[in-house]
């Protein structure tokens, strides 16, 4: 038997990389210092842009962000009596309002717990009720659902409106077009935000208020019903280190450079590597608040000269089946994809249209990120990169015996990323974290010189006839043939065999049989992987992130 090398990433890094020590006691207490440190540093550079699908757009400086989430603490500690260490819910969509309230909480000592806007009144009760948010923060286009639930809960609610932050005469005439269908003032007691903002301005100063805990972010919940996973400002602060560091050792992102920001700031990848991580850098974030349909994207590709975006799968495949972009593709340095698979397929129409495509790899649980490719000219496609320094990944066997390369078992993750535990579920925290390493649940390799390979989720495994069959595997076969959009495979029973390969299938062409498409298969896959089902689909499932929930498939039968 191979044994295994330690850190055989270590290798692929540069010098600077090599033997990396993070000074966790050199960061400082509390996340929202970063939106001192970027004013000073960046003044009236513009830290945010915002714009609609119309073209209407408005921005916000380092400094002005700074300034208007100060005026947000002093609101919610001397008008509100927050007390440190309780919860805001903040329930909006990507927009200026978010860094703002973020910034402006963190200042107050708050915690925050992000809530995604289209949740059901039943989705968001179960969150409010958990994290003990003590305030809503909810855009008034999601009232309907929002407001019966903080009444009956007896939370407060402050409101943020999508033209607030626009000068006149546009801000009246974006309000006219989205009140056309109804009024969106609630009818329970309520403050808007931006009088909010107002009031705190002429606040007195609010004093530091350090509370160790960032963020109760809720799981996605395709596994079952989400759990709040316990961020402090030290995890965050620690990846935000790690992260840049292992960037700036290639070619990463620099001061004055934009990032398109398409992906909901609720979502961990977004808050953390859009909002944070660029906004530290002294970025310019461009914020899209609905990027459905694609064409609502236009607008900012043909305003801004943007040189970086993150996305997943289905977004990067929507623009390049979009003509306009097509015709005309931005001129970007580099895209990040996270959340889901990367199909190869995907990047490498993206890489041969735009620019080198990033995948990388990461879980609410490792605040976002674990590994992730070396910003270069020459990404490698299929993996999800390198570890990042100051983070240890082991993939190991049944036993938890460490594995050789190229071996494929679950991939375990330790550093000061790793969250400690959920918000009361002791036995999930204890099942998931053991003695400091988070158990992924994701089957990977390592590849001769370190990097990572993601070959499945280990839930997803199909056992058919005692043979594995990766879902990923199948489906990257499936999106590969020109008559089919995307794909889905998930493990049905199966008398004979166990399990048996079930594929959705979204086609391109209407014209393609399902015979077509076992014969193509049988060309790519051994018999065992080839789909014995295939069920055609209008569309696939899929999270507020584009990611396909195959869970629901399951259920659907």
């Amino acid at each position: 038997m191979t044994t295994p090398i330690p850190n055989p990433w270590e290798a692929s890094f540069p010098p600077s990389l090599r033997d990396y020590r993070i000074d966790l006691a050199s960061l400082p207490a509390n996340a929202a210092a970063l939106a001192a440190d970027a004013a000073d540093r960046y003044q009236a550079n513009t830290a945010f842009g915002f714009v609609l699908a119309t073209g209407a757009s408005t921005a916000r400086t380092f400094k002005e962000v700074d300034a208007l989430s100060d005026a947000f603490a002093r609101y919610l500690v001397h008008d509100m009596g927050l007390q440190m260490g309780q919860v805001i819910a903040v329930q909006l969509p990507t927009s200026l309002h978010y860094p703002i309230a973020v910034f402006g909480a963190w200042k107050a000592g708050l915690i925050v717990t992000n809530v995604n806007p289209m949740y059901t009144e039943r989705e968001l009760r179960l969150q409010l009720e958990d994290s003990g948010a003590q305030i809503l923060l909810a855009s008034d286009m999601f009232l309907q659902v929002a407001q019966p639930v903080a009444a009956a809960l007896g939370i407060r609610l402050m409101t943020a409106s999508m033209w607030d932050f626009f000068a006149q005469p546009v801000a009246a005439a974006i309000r006219e077009k989205l009140t056309a269908s109804g009024d969106f003032t609630p009818t329970m007691a309520f403050t808007r935000m931006v009088d909010a903002l107002r009031t705190g301005d002429e606040l007195a100063k609010v004093g530091r208020r350090d509370h160790p805990v960032a963020l109760y972010q809720y799981t996605g919940g395709t596994t079952g019903r989400s759990k709040g996973a316990v961020i402090t400002h030290q995890n965050i602060l620690a990846t935000l280190k790690m992260t840049r560091d292992y960037l700036d050792a290639y070619d990463g992102p620099r001061s004055g450079e934009t990032i398109l920001t398409v992906l909901p700031l609720y979502h961990i990848f977004a808050f953390t590597v859009n909002f944070l991580l660029f906004f530290s850098l002294g970025a310019r974030n461009v914020l899209v608040p609905n990027p459905r349909p694609i064409s609502n994207l236009r607008s900012a590709f043909e305003q801004f000269e943007i040189e970086w975006m993150s996305g997943v799968d289905t977004l990067y495949v929507g623009l390049l089946n979009e003509p306009w972009f097509k015709t005309h593709p931005p001129k970007l340095r580099y895209a990040f994809s996270g959340g889901t698979a990367l199909r190869p397929s995907t990047a490498e129409a993206w890489q041969k249209l735009v620019c080198p495509m990033l995948e990388g790899y990461g879980m609410t649980e490792t605040t976002c990120i674990v590994s992730c490719n070396p910003p270069n000219q020459k990404p490698r496609l299929g993996s999800v990169g390198l570890p990042m320094p100051g983070c240890e990944v082991r993939i190991v066997d049944a036993d938890g015996c460490s594995l050789a390369l190229g071996e494929r078992g679950e991939l375990l993750v330790r550093g000061p990323q790793v969250i400690a535990g959920y918000l009361h579920a002791q036995q999930d925290s204890a099942s998931a974290v053991l003695d400091g390493w988070l158990h992924t649940g994701d089957i990977a390799q390592f590849e001769p010189d370190g990097y990572v390979r993601i070959v499945d989720r280990k839930k997803d495994l199909i056992l058919v006839s005692g043979f594995n069959v990766y879902p990923n595997e199948v489906e990257d076969v499936l999106s590969a043939h020109p008559g089919i959009l995307e794909a889905a495979v998930i493990g049905v029973p199966d008398a004979v065999t166990g399990e048996a390969v079930r594929a959705h299938v979204v086609l391109r062409d209407t014209a393609l049989t399902a015979e077509e498409i076992e014969r193509y298969c049988r060309t790519q896959l051994t018999a065992y992987k080839v789909p014995k089902q295939l069920v055609f689909s209008a569309q696939l499932p899929k999270s507020p992130v584009g990611k396909v929930l195959r869970a629901q498939l399951r259920t659907a039968g």
